[in-house]
């Protein structure tokens, strides 16, 4: 292929590997303590932490395995010996679970409807 299909190619290659849904679990905790703890439990590895997190009789220090759909909001960020880490609110909930830092993105919310105007009221005579 050479030319201008060669290059309308390349340039749908990188947009297909872009839309693939990240495969790797997104592990959040209400407190960043526990979530440090737990990520050095598992060497960091976020695919061991969710398999710890999956034993039944592991201690989970309140961690759990989110959903990235249910992502809402960038909280918080803030960065520790080297290690960033953002706080991000889920859908349901007001408090924030600590992820490590770019994990996961929050979803962008639909776009809101304009307020609707009441009807005016017929004109009395």
């Amino acid at each position: 292929m050479a030319g201008p299909a060669a290059a309308e190619a390349q340039k749908a290659a990188p947009a297909k590997a872009a839309a693939a849904p990240d495969p790797s679990p997104v592990v959040g905790c209400p407190s960043l303590a526990n979530l440090r703890l737990l990520l050095r439990q598992s060497q960091g590895d976020a695919g061991l932490a969710a398999a710890r997190l999956a034993d039944e009789k592991a201690d989970h220090l309140g961690c759990g395995v989110l959903s990235r759909d249910k992502v809402s909001a960038l909280a918080d960020h803030v960065a520790l010996d080297g290690q960033a880490y953002d706080c991000i609110g889920l859908q349901g909930t007001q408090v924030c679970q600590w992820t490590r830092a770019g994990a996961v993105t929050p979803v962008k919310p639909p776009p809101a409807e304009p307020p609707r105007r009441p009807a005016p009221d017929k004109l009395r005579r």
